[in-house]
């Protein structure tokens, strides 16, 4: 039986019991939030933990999916809200092939400030484009997900809840096709030694590419269903704040493991909604608490569990400081060798 087997087998049975039980308006709209931005870090977390590649163009894609998807609701009176995450898909998949060319030549640093300039100029624009996106206001008015009249109620977000599971559960499947795939193994290659992966015949310039279209057209079809969601689109999509709490999540779940990324969705959320009124003052905190993961721990709260036997077996006098995945949701080849197998995948 795979590890994390029991953990997801509960994840999704408490996911289908939510919406059955009573809750508060509040809390449904909480759990979608919570269901949207992790569907949102498993696709970046393939981007960076996955390829290696150091992009912060994440709320950049999802952004244009949902102005895209926007944009046809209110200028082309486009109603039939199920198509927005298709429109979102198309936009972001174009967008992640444009950002996947400088990543051919582009690394680390260079890379990600780059990257970061596209957020902030795709913001700019679309704040100074009225007739187009609608300023600053944004483009309102989108017959969405929830009706008028269940605007805010729990019915409502029951409605939004559902489309949002399908999104996790979309997300997920990519994660585990690419992460666990002939891709993958490419990926990982690439990052640990591009010298390694070009003498086992493997065209790095198009593994990097496809990660980025396919991660990019999943982030655009989550920003055209968070359209629908909200029934508008405006330039906080790509809020900086946002990009820095969505790192958070990855950085203290752990980058390497689902089950991480979504205990660090849940619980940065949670505190980032608890502090919400001290303002910017809540990301002082939230970077403390990043700079505190990465100093003690090797892969976020994920890698926890498997530091502490580490340290029961070297205190028992075992020694055992064996590494690898952090709970066995993504096996990690070993930097010192060529993957298995690797020299008979074809490129």
């Amino acid at each position: 039986m795979p590890k994390g087997f029991f953990f997801w087998l509960f994840a999704g049975l408490a996911a289908l019991v939510i919406p059955l039980l009573h809750h508060p308006a509040g809390f449904m709209a909480d759990i979608v939030l919570i269901g949207l931005y992790f569907a949102i870090n498993l696709q970046w977390a393939l981007v960076v933990g996955t390829a290696g590649l150091f992009s912060f163009a994440t709320t950049a894609v999802v952004g244009v999916g949902s102005y895209a998807a926007a944009w046809f609701a209110v200028k082309q009176d486009l109603e039939f809200w199920p198509l927005y995450p298709v429109i979102g898909a198309v936009f972001g998949a174009v967008l992640g092939l444009i950002i996947a060319l400088p990543a051919v030549r582009l690394r680390g640093v260079y890379f990600a400030l780059l990257t970061i300039g596209l957020v902030e100029l795709l913001r700019s624009y679309v704040q100074q484009d009225r007739d187009n996106f609608g300023g600053a206001q944004g483009l309102v008015g989108i017959e969405g997900i929830i009706p008028d009249l269940q605007e805010g109620t729990i019915e409502g977000y029951t409605k939004a809840y559902a489309g949002v599971l399908v999104a996790v559960v979309i997300s997920l499947i990519v994660y585990a096709w690419v992460q666990h795939g002939k891709l993958g193994l490419r990926l990982r290659t690439a990052r640990e030694s591009e010298p390694v992966a070009g003498s086992l015949g493997i065209d790095i310039a198009r593994a990097r590419l496809w990660v980025f279209v396919i991660t990019s057209a999943v982030l655009g079809a989550v920003g055209g269903y968070k359209a629908a969601y909200d029934g508008s689109a405006v330039s906080a999509a790509f809020s900086f704040s946002t990009l820095l709490l969505l790192f958070a999540m990855i950085v203290v779940g752990g980058i390497n493991s689902p089950r991480g990324i979504l205990l660090g969705t849940i619980l940065l959320y949670q505190i980032d909604d608890l502090l919400l009124s001290h303002g910017a003052k809540r990301l002082i905190l939230l970077g403390v608490l990043m700079l505190v993961v990465t100093l003690f721990t090797t892969d976020g709260l994920a890698g926890l569990p498997r530091q502490i036997r580490n340290w029961i077996n070297a205190g028992g006098g075992g020694g055992s400081s064996s590494s690898g995945s952090s709970d066995g949701d993504v096996p990690e080849p070993d930097a010192a060798e060529p993957p298995p197998g690797a020299a008979t995948q074809p490129a």
